[in-house]
């Protein structure tokens, strides 16, 4: 579907990417990233006890089963970042910043 920006015709998928971007909004490419390829950008083990929670402008929020795996992936920080930054095809993110919180209390 397009849509017009004055003389030009504009994907809509492009449209509300600027819409977002201008609130502040992550990419929608990094949000599917983050919260649809988890597993793939982690690997199984570590996605079975650590989850995305949000994306807070360039600092991925990770949430963990315990305090064991808030430290495995907080070691794994540099490598995660880079996965999810190649997988989205940007730099955006920066940091995480990992919180313990048994999965049953979400």
């Amino acid at each position: 579907m397009t849509v017009s920006a004055g003389d030009e015709p504009i994907e809509l998928a492009d449209a509300l990417e600027r819409v977002l971007g201008s609130l502040g909004a992550p990419p929608a490419d990094l949000l599917s990233t983050v919260f649809h390829r988890w597993e793939e950008v982690v690997g199984a083990d570590v996605a079975r006890h650590c989850r995305p929670a949000a994306v807070e402008g360039d600092r991925l929020v990770i949430v963990a089963s315990d305090s064991m795996w808030a430290s495995e992936v907080r070691w794994l920080a540099e490598q995660v970042l880079e996965r999810v930054n190649e997988l989205s095809s940007t730099d955006r993110l920066t940091s995480i910043a990992v919180r313990v919180r048994p999965f049953s209390e979400y």
